[in-house]
């Protein structure tokens, strides 16, 4: 792979990372965060605890 590809893959990387960040914080900001996005319960705190940035549940991962 060359470096230019190498760059590309680590700027979508961070961008991923990025956009997770800036979700979590409109959930914390929202009142939802650590609640699944699609069905509203509660996500497992080890499953927080794993990824702080998960936005589902298991059942909806």
């Amino acid at each position: 792979m060359s470096n230019v590809q190498d760059e590309s893959d680590l700027l979508d990387d961070v961008t991923r990372d990025l956009d997770g960040v800036e979700a979590a914080l409109h959930r914390l900001d929202a009142g939802t965060y650590g609640r699944c996005e699609a069905c509203g319960v509660a996500i497992e705190p080890r499953d927080l605890q794993g990824d702080p940035l998960v936005g589902l549940c298991i059942d909806h991962r």
